[in-house]
């Protein structure tokens, strides 16, 4: 199952797929045929920096991926990866305090290019120094190997406008699947896959709107059978949603 989060709107959108392993040439596949444009941030892994219109496509990286083995590596006790860590934390601070100063994107951008790139520099060049040192299989190793194979997508997050530093937002819509995954292991028949994924997007998308998930989909059933599919946005979560938040506002406090 595939999961993509827009940014700036809470919109997500689950794909499944009946094979196993991470190929990248499915989500390649729906980039291409949507002929996205603009920023993708995805987490590293084999193949899926790549995806997409090439000269559509800007493809970036994921800071929490790239901290959370310099975690561990503390964790584990490992004082080499001390630095780290700090260069890290420090990074996330900056967007904390650009955040609760509700900086424009273009205000963030200098807050970064000033402060945040010359830290990330600095994390650079001691993975430069340290990757002939640190075996690559330990937590500081993956955390120095991250780094510089993906300084590149890294250092893009922090020299465009409007780009985030993670991507969590899509970690965080795979979370509910990955909870619950031993309740839906086996789906029965691989055309249930795809029903089941738009399932979860409706799901996901109600939560997104703030919308009673269970209201929702009672009203969705009962409408469908008879609601033109023309007008079928109507019945989006979001739009679904601003309809009887607007029924709410117009009705008025409760007689007394």
């Amino acid at each position: 199952m595939w999961a993509y989060q827009a940014d700036g709107e809470p919109l997500c959108w689950y794909q499944f797929e009946h094979v196993r392993g991470k190929s990248p040439a499915h989500p390649d596949r729906e980039l291409k045929a949507a002929g996205f444009a603009g920023l993708l941030q995805v987490d590293g892994a084999s193949g899926l920096s790549d995806i997409g219109l090439q000269e559509q496509v800007i493809a970036l990286g994921c800071f929490s991926h790239a901290r959370r083995p310099a975690y561990q590596a503390v964790a584990d006790g490992d004082k080499k990866a001390v630095p780290y860590l700090a260069g890290f934390n420090r990074l996330f601070r900056l967007e904390r305090l650009a955040k609760h100063f509700k900086l424009t994107a273009e205000h963030q951008l200098q807050l970064r290019l000033v402060h945040s790139q010359p830290l990330f520099e600095l994390l650079v060049a001691m993975a430069e120094t340290d990757q002939r040192s640190v075996p690559p299989k330990t937590p500081l190793g993956k955390c120095v190997t991250y780094l510089l194979e993906q300084q590149e997508y890294l250092r893009r997050c922090l020299t465009i406008a409007g780009a985030e530093l993670t991507n969590n937002a899509a970690e965080r819509a795979l979370r509910p699947l990955k909870t619950g995954v031993r309740n839906w292991m086996f789906i029965g028949h691989p055309k249930a896959g795809p029903h089941l994924a738009n399932l979860f997007t409706l799901i996901q998308n109600c939560r997104h709107a703030g919308a009673d998930v269970a209201a929702y989909l009672t009203d969705l059933i009962t409408r469908l059978p008879a609601h033109p599919a023309r007008r079928i946005a109507e019945l989006l979560p979001a739009a679904w949603q601003r309809t009887r938040d607007q029924a709410k506002s117009c009705a008025g406090p409760p007689a007394v």
